[in-house]
């Protein structure tokens, strides 16, 4: 039997607040809400694919101990919302998998440090409680390049619903994109890729940690795949007003870690003709070029996508300057090419 208490800050829209692991069944009890708002409750059945409304709007003024408890089973669900309020739910668990009962945020900081679900930023996660460079390449056979910065550890961000986890550095360099598409590692999707390079491959490739399952994938760095090379505009000292970026998972959450702030009239001081176009939103957290190994072996970090113009292009960030975005060939493997993970979580429902 394991006992662990899931606290989480409540906003307007549901959020699961812990899941019932496989193998294992959970009692809920000692249910604890605190803050001013009203609060919905509700649980998932797995078994049935039916959810219950405990709590419809409860008005919480203050602290309330809720006077119910809960024997759930694998794959159930606990849910709540209520803008303002503070949620604690003490659960036993018992089976199996009791001993590393599933977070509903994976490893690492439970709640948002900045911004939302749609966009946001819970913060850092050791590599000693999730994985490091060196363990992650070999579970995945990725051999070809250097290996760096194993212990560097994750930022763990939020975008469009989902938990995502970004290798904080480089964990090797001079490795080639087309390394990391034979290895199903580079769009995250159960087909063979928008583009694929030689002998295609399937890109859904998942590893399982702690309880919960991930794909591993690249970030996206450009608004669309294929990105614009075609564009005049690529390139050249306009090249900001292209956002060719924008909309990218590198623009949107690495752009907001960084110490600069990408603008797209070029008073960012940043390179104008290999610009990613401008920063959408205040910055989350403030890591400078070593911090991120946007500097060093490794710094430019391969993207998914395929330049409009040249099939063998692909696009890669980074590279001494936050912003930057250019394209190299697929097959190149040199010092400055890096590989950064991002990892998936796959919602335990």
């Amino acid at each position: 039997m394991a006992l662990r208490t899931h606290a989480k800050a409540l906003t307007g829209s549901d959020q699961t607040i812990f899941t019932v692991p496989q193998g294992t069944e959970a009692t809920a009890h000692s249910i604890l809400c605190t803050g001013s708002g009203n609060l919905t409750l509700k649980y998932f059945n797995a078994a049935t694919s039916t959810t219950h409304t405990v709590f419809d709007s409860k008005a919480v003024a203050d602290e309330v101990a809720l006077e119910k408890s809960f024997n759930l089973e694998a794959g159930d669900r606990f849910i709540a919302s209520g803008s303002g309020l503070q949620l604690f739910v003490s659960v036993y668990y018992v089976g199996s998998n009791a001993g590393s009962a599933v977070l509903a945020y994976g490893p690492g900081p439970q709640e948002l440090a900045a911004g939302d679900m749609s966009a946001g930023y819970f913060g850092e996660v050791s590599a000693a409680e999730f994985y490091s460079g060196d363990r992650l390449a070999f579970e995945l056979g990725v051999t070809e390049g250097v290996l760096q910065n194993s212990n560097a550890g994750w930022l763990k961000f939020a975008r469009k619903g989902k938990v995502l986890f970004v290798a904080k550095q480089t964990f090797m360099h001079s490795v080639s994109w087309d390394h990391l598409y034979a290895r199903g590692i580079v769009y995250g999707t159960n087909d063979n890729g928008k583009y694929p390079r030689g002998t295609p491959v399937n890109q859904y490739t998942v590893v399982e940690h702690g309880g919960s399952r991930f794909i591993v994938r690249l970030l996206t760095g450009a608004g669309a795949d294929p990105f614009p090379e075609s564009d005049s505009l690529f390139f050249t000292d306009d090249m900001p007003q292209m956002d060719v970026g924008g909309g990218s998972e590198w623009n949107e959450l690495m752009y907001r870690v960084h110490t600069d702030v990408p603008t797209d009239d070029g008073t960012d001081g940043l390179r104008l003709d290999r610009h990613g176009g401008p920063q959408v939103g205040t910055n989350w957290a403030s890591f400078s070029n070593a911090e991120l190994n946007v500097s060093g072996n490794g710094r430019a970090s391969w993207m998914q996508e395929t330049s409009d113009t040249t099939s063998y292009y692909r696009a890669f960030r980074g590279s001494d300057v936050v912003a930057l975005f250019a394209r190299n060939t697929a097959s190149v493997a040199n010092s400055s090419l890096g590989w950064r993970p991002a990892l998936e979580l796959i919602p335990n429902y």
